[in-house]
């Protein structure tokens, strides 16, 4: 069991977290529990878990500040930005202290540990880690038909049309380096986190960083209550806008490939 995330006292006796974890909540109440304990559980390195609210009367707050009192590496925040998932994880990074910053949802349990396998790739050279939910997972329990034939569709159109070297460039599920962050400043100012996710993927692709990926098994795709409900065709331009800016860019992301691919296992 990892001490630094045990111990209830001031960050000034801490030693440096590995990355920091933005996680934007929204009414998920109890349920949170699950998922914040089992991050807290599994990980081999020392990391702040940052929680986003929107709203005062979000039942999330009164657990997660039992959680705060027992856990000095949570921190809940409200959004100061406009409210929604991008204000939230925009929010979540100016508060971060680690040089590293992943997003997690917060429906999504791992009981395996993938964020250890990301830190790892951050520590080997990457600067831009994603999960990959379809190369080992045939079907996975998330939202409706249409949502998972769009997921798939879009991603195959970005690998194959677009040549993005991620294979699951729309999961949120990933880790930057904040130096990265830092240098591409995130325009996304709406839709869901897939959309953040899709810009920053493009964006690194196009700019030569190294680029990992951690292959996701069955095991890894947990999914407490409380999915994500945005309106997909709602936020279909803002795919669009990131998949023009990736083609009209295609022979400088033909250039960038994977830096390493591992698989997370059980």
């Amino acid at each position: 069991m990892n001490q630094f995330i045990h111990i209830n006292s001031s960050p000034d006796n801490l030693k440096p977290y590995s990355f920091s974890l933005v996680m934007p909540v929204y009414y998920e109440g109890p349920r949170v529990i699950p998922v914040i304990m089992t991050l807290i559980y599994t990980a081999k390195y020392p990391f702040e878990l940052i929680l986003v609210y929107d709203k005062s009367d979000d039942p999330t707050i009164v657990e997660a500040k039992r959680l705060c009192e027992k856990y000095s590496n949570i921190k809940l925040i409200c959004n100061d930005n406009p409210p929604g998932v991008i204000s939230a994880i925009k929010t979540g990074i100016k508060h971060s202290s680690s040089e590293n910053i992943a997003v997690w949802c917060a429906y999504h349990v791992d009981p395996y540990g993938m964020l250890n396998k990301m830190y790892e790739l951050i520590l080997a050279g990457c600067d831009v880690v994603s999960a990959n939910r379809f190369m080992k997972v045939k079907r996975y329990n998330r939202g409706g038909l249409v949502k998972k034939i769009l997921s798939r569709t879009g991603n195959f159109i970005l690998w194959k049309l677009v040549g993005s070297p991620f294979g699951d460039t729309t999961t949120s599920i990933k880790m930057y380096r904040k130096s990265f962050l830092k240098d591409n400043p995130i325009e996304t100012a709406r839709a869901g986190g897939w959309a953040l996710s899709l810009e920053l993927s493009i964006k690194a692709s196009i700019g030569g960083y190294k680029l990992g990926e951690i292959i996701l098994i069955p095991s890894n795709i947990n999914l407490i209550q409380g999915l994500s409900n945005f309106k997909v065709f709602k936020f279909l331009p803002y795919y669009f806008k990131w998949v023009l800016f990736g083609l009209r860019n295609r022979k400088k992301i033909a250039k960038n490939k994977l830096f390493k691919r591992i698989e997370v296992t059980d």
